[in-house]
């Protein structure tokens, strides 16, 4: 079962008995998770597990929940502050679905930070050969859930478009912990903010606020900042603007990123969601080539976490454009700085 088909059934959107047979079997399962998690967090909470030190100050860049809520492109956003600084950082990351000691999400910061990115799903070793190699502070990707790594300052995101994963914890629902977890944050980031109503946000605000109570509360949206046509060719944004496209991609949110593209105002005559961390083989490419034909699309657009692992773009019948997004602070950026700047003891 592909994973958007999950994601339906999760959030009961997909009606009759197969649907509701499973969520009622994963609702079980989740009821002997949630309280294991919550006893593994009590643990360190209590120091009966302990946090092992880093050489040097640990930032952590996290989620609550499972699929993409934008930490790629903060934890770029980190390393530029933490350049600006004058610092020397490396990233830190698991590698999740990755071969042969890389991963698309590696590939992606390597190129869009420069900084030195360690791939190893023992953060605490890797925390180790960074801090050797001349780093002198670790950007933790994935780290909010990674406890056995003592964190300077610890960033949760919450994507507003799906803040809670469906009210539940896996397998029932996104969560991979209660929502009580976020007492442990230092800052709390409310991606995608740019894609809510008003009232959903303030909603969002007050119950992030009374479950992370010493927590800065910043908001975020996805800014595109360039259409990449090829190496070395970049267009602004604008250019998207009518063109009939077909979109794809392959991470934990698709619907954000294609209603980003809507926004655009890229005319989708088709979307192709693959599960998150895709591999395009010959029979991916193949589905996306025959939609794209199907529609008869001028473009093919996807993100630039999906173009790293596709070498054979020119097997496609339209050009494939690639959208770059940064994350953009739209409130309390200037604070979130200055919590990165407490955290390296400056």
């Amino acid at each position: 079962m592909d994973e958007q088909t999950l994601r339906e059934i999760m959030s009961g959107r997909r009606r009759g008995p197969s649907a509701s047979a499973l969520r009622a079997t994963t609702r079980a399962l989740a009821a002997a998770y949630g309280p294991l998690v919550r006893l593994r967090r009590g643990l360190y909470r209590a120091g009966v597990l302990r946090a092992r030190a880093a050489p040097c100050p640990v930032i952590s860049v996290g989620n609550l929940t499972a699929g993409g809520t934008g930490k790629t492109p903060m934890v770029a956003w980190v390393v530029d502050r933490l350049g600006e600084l004058g610092r020397r950082p490396a990233i830190l990351t698991r590698g999740y679905k990755g071969a042969e000691g890389g991963s698309d999400e590696a590939e992606l910061l390597w190129r869009r930070t420069g900084a030195p990115v360690v791939v190893d799903p023992d953060r605490v070793a890797a925390a180790a050969a960074a801090a050797e190699a001349g780093a002198d502070v670790l950007v933790l990707d994935d780290g909010f859930q990674h406890l056995r790594l003592r964190r300077d300052l610890d960033i949760v995101l919450i994507d507003a478009t799906c803040p809670f994963g469906f009210g539940h914890v896996l397998p029932r629902g996104l969560l991979r912990e209660p929502p009580s977890a976020l007492r442990d944050a230092d800052a709390v980031v409310l991606t995608r903010c740019d894609l809510v109503g008003s009232e959903a946000l303030a909603a969002l605000r007050d119950r992030v606020a009374a479950l992370a109570p010493r927590a800065g509360l910043h908001e975020a949206g996805h800014v595109p900042v360039a259409v990449v046509v090829r190496a070395g060719r970049h267009l602004p944004p604008a250019a998207l603007a009518g063109k009939k496209a077909v979109a794809f991609c392959g991470i934990g949110n698709p619907e954000a990123f294609f209603a980003s593209l809507t926004a655009m105002g890229a005319v989708l005559l088709d979307r192709v969601a693959f599960n998150d961390h895709a591999r395009y083989d010959a029979g991916a490419l193949d589905r996306v080539a025959r939609a794209a034909e199907a529609a008869g699309a001028e473009v093919l657009l996807t993100t630039a976490k999906d173009r790293v692992k596709i070498e054979n773009a020119s097997a496609l019948p339209a050009p494939l454009w690639t959208v770059q997004v940064d994350i953009g602070l739209l409130r309390g950026g200037e604070a979130l700085t200055g919590r990165i700047r407490a955290a390296l003891g400056g």
